[in-house]
């Protein structure tokens, strides 16, 4: 599940371009190592609880037919428990993706669509256009989850953060601020 829902709010910024199952991932040790350079006490002043240190995880997909060409990696830190709904629902998460390139709106549009026939769950994603550079805000509404998420792209690199909703999107825009440290 937690590829899943990472998979959705990645899918603004296109790193859900892949439909199966991961190339590769890392150890959690050397993930946990580089969500390290963003503090839990930051997240916490954020989101005004506090939270435990983050579980990192990084995912590597190659380029391929089903992607449309584009490789990336995705480097996800966990601040919280994602072993059941009700610990998912207290969890943020800040990620990093690498793209091999940048996406039009075109990529983006052709992804999102994808997403919504894979998933067959309730996803929303609307512009945000506050942080400057292309932004989206995702809701998805699954199995009792209700989370949102907020990605910014700036050319290959795409900074995110997701939370359950009800945090507002300004604290969500200052995680995304925190995950460009990663």
């Amino acid at each position: 599940m937690t590829r899943r829902i990472a998979a959705l709010a990645a899918v603004v910024a296109g790193v859900s371009v892949c439909a199966g199952p991961a190339a590769a991932s890392t150890a959690p040790s050397k993930a946990t190592q580089l969500c390290s350079k963003v503090s839990a006490s930051s997240v916490s002043s954020i989101i005004g609880r506090t939270v435990p240190a983050a579980a990192g995880t990084i995912l590597n997909e190659k380029a391929s037919k089903e992607n449309d060409d584009i490789a990336f990696s995705v480097l996800n830190c966990a601040y919280g428990s994602e072993t059941t709904i009700a610990a998912i629902k207290k969890t943020v998460d800040v990620s990093l993706e690498t793209l091999s390139r940048s996406l039009t709106a075109a990529d983006f549009k052709k992804l999102v669509d994808q997403e919504h026939a894979l998933s067959g769950v309730g996803v929303k994603v609307v512009p945000y256009p506050s942080l400057g550079s292309e932004a989206y805000l995702v809701t998805v509404k699954e199995a009792g989850l209700d989370l949102e998420s907020l990605a910014v792209e700036s050319g290959t690199k795409v900074y995110g953060a997701t939370a359950e909703s009800g945090l507002s999107t300004s604290k969500l825009a200052s995680l995304v601020k925190l995950a460009a440290k990663l």
